[in-house]
């Protein structure tokens, strides 16, 4: 709103001053056209990330489901017992550090949502709707963020657990091999023995 054009564009009309009142006008009109042209820009820039973000939703739910195969198969690979704990251990971390970037891909997506659903907001006027909408876009990205940490904690266990499997199959090794270098010195200081005997 001009006030200028409020208080001064009357008295312009009444006092026969025509030109003034014409530039007057003309530089409210200008005002509005500018804005208007600013939000039309910002309007359309954000159709292009909605419809952007649209594609790459519908990319990725095809990528999530071929990455979700392969961590199926990693962590199958991880629970077979006839593996060796190493081979057991990186396909969990395999599966694991897939987790970890499907995770980050969907949070990055649900925070590009919430920010086009806030500026949307910034474009227009706001119904309960609409604030429901982008209370339920923060709490999507808090909840995938807390199932991520939960996942990267399970898995860290499980590695924890298979690390100290394979340190137990190295210590149980090394403990064997002792044994069998104790029996074999004092199987030769058997023989000594009763060879100095003798």
């Amino acid at each position: 709103k001009n006030e200028a054009a409020d208080c001064c564009l009357p008295s312009f009309i009444f006092s026969g001053k025509f030109t003034e009142a014409g530039d007057l006008l003309a530089g409210t009109f200008s005002g509005i056209t500018d804005e208007i042209n600013k939000e039309v820009k910002a309007m359309v820039a954000l159709k292009k990330r909605t419809q952007q973000l649209r594609d790459t939703d519908n990319e990725f739910m095809i990528q999530k489901a071929k990455t979700r195969q392969e961590i199926e198969k990693a962590r199958l690979l991880a629970e077979d017992e006839t593996k060796s704990a190493s081979e057991r251990l990186q396909n969990l971390k395999k599966a694991l550090e897939l987790e970890a970037k499907t995770t980050e891909q969907e949070i990055a997506l649900a925070k590009e949502r919430m920010n086009i659903q806030r500026q949307e907001m910034a474009l227009s006027e706001n119904s309960a709707e609409d604030e429901a909408e982008l209370a339920r876009l923060k709490t999507d990205i808090i909840e995938r963020e807390t199932a991520s940490i939960k996942m990267r904690r399970r898995v860290v266990t499980e590695v924890n657990a298979l690390e100290n499997e394979i340190r137990a199959e190295e210590k149980a090794r090394a403990d064997a091999k002792l044994a069998e270098i104790k029996k074999e010195e004092n199987r030769l200081a058997d023989l000594k023995a009763k060879k100095d005997k003798a």
